[in-house]
């Protein structure tokens, strides 16, 4: 008997012949919900068309364009100095167009693209947290939410920030299951990407490096994924910095443009919105040298990018030392902002696109239903200890702390959609879950989960900022002056002053398209209402052309050295004072202007016109000449600088 026993535990342990692996079948839902979310994005760009803002003219899409151009015309520096907005993205444009020929229409539907490949990771994220059912759910409502495939349509960063958080918020919930050296290398990689889109993701990416860390030590493991979380992040940022230190001169870690930001967001006049502060303009180049001239001239030297950055959030430092109240309510404002209703926007309106864009008038999710269902999901994964629902805590968390830091704008809100449409996905399957179960546990959840969607619905329609038409109105109103349809932009300044006569923008826009009609009187009183409410250096310039067309040069001059004063680094007021020079006939001034001119815009065709009749006329016929060549190259069409070639006998 013994023996047989022994002759079938032999053959019991006799090694199974291996068998090939199962492969995994497809999910067909997830190709659905691809499917349907290029299917409506592509619907969408095609209705969109029409919209005035559709191309880049204004703002922010036309910085990242002008950018993205200089530097795929071969300046493949981004432009000397330090950056002050982050470079990704114009980098992304410039490759985008050297592949399309500058095509607007190609690189949103790359952009599109992108778009599809951030619903997959919001699908298999939601599936990894919860459920299939979770990742169905996060995935069509991705597919039709409005808000998210309006901000792809744009070109801001933005639409670049989206695919790189949501794939790092992926692969940071497969580290935290299993910390290696590949994924935290792949991660670190990913944080150092999206961070060169939108910096909000850096507090995160530290905090994940220092969870493996402790982990590590606690189970006496290696500190190597930890290590190439952080190593391979800062490799990704580290020529942003080279470049910032080089070219700029400067030590900069990312740009230079966080301490004003910080100041719009905290001093005694801010409301939780980008609101600039007086004496500076609305688009980032006037930033940049409004925000510098009004700290040089504080301070009384002249300053490196990060000193002016300095002085901007010292500014924000002392308010808050000084109005501690005051700054805690405006804190809890921007807190409520950031989960609002409404699209708050410094470019143009959700809201408003839908006055414009008959798609968009459609049903689709927005954030009246997004945000709820959110706060249910995040409830939902935290009370059932669902995977990775405090590495989601901390996500939100993380971004929405430093977002507070600053202003509250909807673009700011994208990047964490990816996230929120995964919270909100399993919010709905918890509801699912809870409609099939019965007793007093199911009744229990669902009365808080009730009362978590009544207190979110509450939150997200608090109301602190309407939406404001009269931005949207002037924005077109700004698109129609870049075309030179003043008629047009006229028209829709003259709706924007309705809603808001004290804008001294308005009155500016409309003293610009009056001059562009031919009426400078009309145009005249325009500035002059636009000067009676703040300095502007624009009116200022434009006020002094109206005075020198009339050969009232003392009075040009006083303003052209007012626009000086107020935007030291204003190339328009420099040209514009050697032309009152070269009236006199104070040639060695002119000069001196016409070149200060350049040296802030080497691409004006105007300048180098200008200086190049200065010389000619005092006998420097050779380098008048090849002034005039070059402001032909830089504007093939500029009239100015064909006549004088013309008349000198050296047009070719």
């Amino acid at each position: 008997m013994a023996k047989k026993n022994r002759s079938v535990s032999r053959r019991a342990s006799a090694p199974v012949p291996p068998q090939a692996p199962v492969p995994r079948q497809a999910d067909p839902a997830f190709w659905v919900v691809l499917a349907l979310g290029l299917l409506v994005r592509g619907a969408y760009f095609f209705s969109s068309r029409q919209s005035p803002f559709f191309e880049p003219v204004l703002l922010d899409p036309r910085y990242y364009h002008d950018w993205a151009l200089r530097i795929a015309r071969g300046d493949w520096t981004g432009g000397a100095g330090v950056f002050y907005g982050l470079p990704l993205y114009p980098y992304f444009l410039a490759v985008c167009y050297r592949l399309t020929d500058a095509s607007i229409e190609a690189v949103k539907w790359i952009q599109i693209l992108l778009g599809v490949v951030t619903l997959g990771f919001i699908y298999k994220t939601a599936e990894k947290m919860a459920s299939r059912g979770a990742a169905i759910a996060a995935g069509v409502l991705g597919a039709v939410y409005g808000p998210l495939f309006f901000h792809e349509g744009m070109l801001i960063s933005e639409a670049l920030s989206l695919p790189l958080y949501a794939a790092s918020f992926y692969f940071a919930c497969r580290f935290a299951e299993k910390p290696s050296v590949r994924l935290g290398a792949g991660l670190g990689l990913l944080f150092g990407l999206a961070a060169l889109t939108k910096a909000g993701i850096l507090p995160f990416a530290f905090g994940i490096a220092a969870w493996a860390a402790f982990r590590a030590v606690r189970r006496r493991e290696a500190l190597l994924p930890a290590a190439a979380v952080v190593l391979t992040m800062l490799a990704a940022i580290a020529p942003v910095t080279a470049h910032n230190f080089i070219l700029g001169r400067d030590t900069v870690l990312l740009t230079s443009h966080a301490g004003f930001n910080f100041y719009i967001g905290n001093n005694e006049e801010a409301e939780g919105v980008f609101k600039p502060p007086k004496g500076t303009g609305s688009n980032v180049e006037a930033q940049i040298e409004d925000s510098r001239a009004i700290a040089e001239k504080e301070l009384g030297r002249t300053l490196k990018p990060s000193e002016v950055s300095k002085y901007w959030s010292g500014r924000a430092k002392e308010f808050i030392r000084n109005h501690p109240a005051q700054f805690l309510r405006l804190t809890a404002k921007k807190f409520a902002l950031f989960f609002d209703v409404n699209e708050i926007s410094d470019l143009n309106g959700y809201a408003f696109e839908k006055t414009l864009n008959p798609f968009l008038r459609y049903p689709w999710v927005d954030f009246g239903a997004l945000g709820p269902l959110f706060f249910l999901g995040l409830a939902a994964a935290l009370l059932s200890r669902a995977r990775h629902a405090a590495l989601a805590l901390a996500w939100v968390s993380s971004y929405l702390a430093g977002s507070v830091a600053f202003f509250i704008n909807a673009r700011y809100r994208v990047p964490m959609l990816p996230a929120f449409l995964v919270l909100a996905g399993i919010g709905i399957a918890e509801l699912q879950r809870l409609w099939a179960g019965s007793g007093r546990v199911a009744w229990r959840r669902t009365a808080f989960y009730a009362l978590v969607l009544v207190l979110s619905v509450w939150l997200t329609r608090l109301g602190f900022v309407g939406q404001n038409v009269a931005v949207d109105l002037y924005n077109i109103g700004d698109i129609y002056l870049e075309k030179k349809d003043f008629s047009r932009a006229l028209d829709y300044y003259r709706k924007a002053e309705g809603l808001m006569p004290d804008s001294p923008r308005i009155e500016l826009g409309m003293g610009v398209a009056l001059t562009g009609l031919g009426r400078p009187d009309e145009a005249k009183e325009h500035y002059l209402r636009c000067l009676a409410k703040e300095p502007n250096p624009q009116a200022c310039n434009n006020l002094g052309l109206w005075y020198h067309a009339r050969g009232e040069e003392d009075e040009a001059e006083r303003l052209f050295l007012q626009a000086v004063e107020l935007r030291p680094r204003g190339a328009q007021a420099y040209n514009n004072l050697g032309m009152v020079y070269g009236g006199r006939r104070e040639w060695e001034k002119a000069e001196k202007m016409f070149r200060k001119s350049i040296e802030l815009n080497p691409s004006s065709a105007r300048a180098y016109t200008n200086l190049g009749m200065v010389l000619y006329h005092n006998g420097n016929h050779e380098e008048g000449v090849a002034l005039w060549k070059k402001a032909l190259e830089i504007d093939p069409n500029f009239s100015d600088a064909k006549r004088a070639l013309e008349l000198s006998g050296s047009a070719s």
